[in-house]
């Protein structure tokens, strides 16, 4: 998955009306809570990354954080 196709797929995730960047902060986004974070976990299993940590996902600060979690 490229980086372009990742911040779509977050993009469409968070609700956002203009791409998300890879430094944007999540907890400054207000859909990404316990249900952003599940639809996140499905669309890196749709997309073929596998079953993510939880844990791992909940530390993460940044749509970067994220990204490189979803290319382990």
């Amino acid at each position: 998955m490229t980086k372009e196709e990742f911040l779509n797929d977050m993009t469409e995730i968070l609700d956002q009306e203009e791409t998300v960047a890879m430094d944007t902060v999540l907890a400054e986004i207000d859909e990404w809570d316990s249900l952003g974070s599940l639809m996140f976990q499905s669309k890196m299993l749709e997309r073929g990354c596998g079953k993510l940590d939880v844990a791992k996902i909940k530390q993460a600060e940044t749509v970067q954080d994220l990204y490189a979690l979803a290319q382990k």
